[in-house]
């Protein structure tokens, strides 16, 4: 059970779906297609602890064909994309720290949306009163839209959680759970995220 995070008293939890461009799905797209056995680990890491701590990403929905060289090279470079996100925002950096303005990987439009939801896109709500976070968990599936041959669109749904020790003699480490799902398009410059569906609580 998590208890999600208000943007201020009385607000509506911080849960919420945004999608900031669109792209388009044909009709007759080739059907769905599971890509089994695709689990593999991401090299990206920052660790608060003695061990690093790798992501693990999946291949989930295949739509349209797919050669399988392709759907490792999107892999690799969309788990990157959140691991740099990840990094900046949650689990890497010197704590107690207030430095949350950084969204690598995101687009102009998604980087301004995100800077307003900080405190659910980022630990900017707790930041100045963390001592060390320490990632326990970095999962992703990524579902993926492929027209002629070449992935147009990555859904990553994944689930990000982390041990945050906070400042005070009384103050007991708690779980912290960032979840959700980011929308990708690729662009010149490589994989970039144009929205996200984020929620972000405290574990019980």
């Amino acid at each position: 059970m998590s208890t999600p995070f208000r943007s201020r008293p009385g607000a509506l939890v911080l849960a919420l779906t945004v999608v900031l461009a669109a792209t388009g799905c044909s009709s007759d797209a080739p059907s769905t297609s599971p890509d089994p056995g695709t689990t593999e680990t991401a090299t990206t890491t920052s660790v608060s602890g003695p061990a690093p701590l790798t992501t693990r990403a999946e291949i989930g929905t295949v739509v349209g064909r797919l050669p399988g060289t392709r759907r490792k090279a999107v892999r690799v470079q969309v788990t990157d994309v959140l691991d740099r996100w990840w990094d900046a925002a949650y689990v890497g950096g010197e704590y107690p720290r207030t430095d949350f303005g950084r969204y690598p990987g995101f687009t102009p439009g998604a980087t301004r949306r995100a800077t307003y939801d900080r405190d659910l896109m980022s630990n900017a709500d707790i930041g100045d009163r963390v001592v060390s976070v320490t990632p326990l968990m970095r999962k992703a599936r990524l579902d993926l839209l492929a027209v002629d041959r070449r992935v147009r669109s990555v859904t990553a749904r994944f689930d990000l959680r982390m041990r945050v020790d906070l400042a005070g003699a009384d103050a007991p480490s708690r779980r912290l759970q960032v979840r959700g799902r980011v929308f990708l398009t690729r662009q010149p410059a490589g994989w970039r995220v144009f929205g996200y569906d984020v929620t972000k609580g405290w574990l019980a």
